[in-house]
């Protein structure tokens, strides 16, 4: 893994090695060889790049042929942190904005752009009171189970937009 956050990676167990390195001061992946790795994911960070044509060329220079690089992202960052374009734009355009990193950075095989929140759920038709009253089992179940729906349906959009050398 790569990051800016030593204390992350070194708690990361589904890491092999982790590197600390900004890639903003440093977008040059060197202590990696070409070809070396079936998938790269970037998680919640690609709002923050500010040399993404560069980032975006070395993730394709260490894919195999065949590899997927993976941006992941929501509409939420850190204002302060996120480059101005990101801001400006709606969930669309930064799809958009991340297609783009990947179409002029290198001419990767494929370019897709997925939107991976859960498909939103049906609350479950309340018991009636008589019901309720009779089987008070079935009211705390509906209220758990509409509770947890609301909380799903209420979560944040998810997208990926991902590239395959």
């Amino acid at each position: 893994g790569v990051g800016m956050n030593q204390r992350e990676l070194q708690s990361n167990s589904q890491l092999t090695e982790y590197h600390v390195q900004d890639l903003n001061q440093n977008p040059q992946l060197d202590q990696f060889d070409d070809n070396s790795f079936d998938v790269i994911c970037n998680v919640v960070s690609v709002d923050y790049l500010t040399q993404p044509q560069e980032i975006f060329r070395e993730m394709y220079r260490v894919l195999r042929p065949g590899g997927v690089a993976l941006c992941s992202f929501s509409n939420r960052c850190f204002p302060t942190k996120a480059v101005a374009m990101w801001l400006q734009a709606d969930d669309i355009g930064r799809m958009t904005v991340v297609g783009s990193y990947y179409h002029y950075s290198a001419a990767w095989k494929s370019i897709e752009a997925l939107d991976i929140k859960m498909p939103t759920m049906e609350t479950p038709a309340r018991p009636s009171f008589g019901e309720m009253f009779s089987n008070p089992t079935a009211g705390f179940a509906w209220m758990n189970t509409a509770a947890a729906v609301a909380k799903s349906n209420a979560g944040d959009p998810m997208f990926v937009v991902k590239g395959t050398k």
